[in-house]
């Protein structure tokens, strides 16, 4: 796989846990790419984003995000790989090769938030968003389906995505993973009620 060329970028969504910042990084150094991640580019431009208290977490503007990773990308000799569950829409430039949407079974996904030492709410929330198909669903809105590459992370380490993702990179046509559906695994186990209330 060539390095990634300037004004062209890989996208890692998914739901808090699922493994994209380790994914990313790795991926990153693999391809020569510049890592970015949005909530500390938008931390170092110091720009504006509202705090929701009840929620405890940062809202950040779409809109001055955009613009903070269109820059970086006129800024660098390199790609970029961004890792952001935020459902991101980069525009023209730079030009995104793939979305990978990474997904993580909600059981093991909730031990992952509980050992951050997420608040119940927010892990409620998180955990919800993922048997939903929330980012999957963003970044087939933004982005369509044909570059979008879903992977179950689940029982797969880092290294073992970031080939996947590299095997899919080299192709032309996104590969087709299995589908992920956690709704009617869950319904199937008699446990999604636990999970939806």
């Amino acid at each position: 796989m060539p390095e990634l060329r300037k004004g062209t970028a890989v996208f890692i969504t998914g739901t808090p846990g699922t493994g994209k910042t380790t994914t990313s990084r790795i991926l990153a150094t693999e391809l020569g790419a510049r890592y970015v991640e949005p909530k500390i580019l938008l931390r170092r431009k110091g720009l504006d984003y509202v705090y929701d208290q009840k929620r405890k977490t940062r809202i950040v503007s779409l809109r001055r995000l955009r613009n903070a990773i269109y820059e970086r990308a006129a800024r660098t000799d390199h790609g970029l790989v961004i890792d952001s569950h935020i459902p991101l829409e980069t525009g023209p430039f730079p030009r995104l090769l793939r979305v990978i949407v990474l997904r993580c079974d909600p059981i093991v996904l909730e031990r992952r938030l509980e050992r951050k030492r997420w608040s119940k709410p927010k892990i409620g929330e998180n955990l919800q968003a993922e048997i939903l198909d929330i980012c999957l669903w963003d970044a087939v809105k933004n982005h369509g389906w044909n570059k979008i590459l879903e992977i179950d992370t689940t029982e797969k380490a880092p290294g073992q995505v970031v080939r996947l993702i590299m095997r899919d990179l080299c192709k032309r046509r996104v590969q087709k993973q299995p589908k992920v559906n956690w709704l009617s695994n869950m319904k199937r186990k008699g446990i999604l009620i636990r999970y939806l209330k």
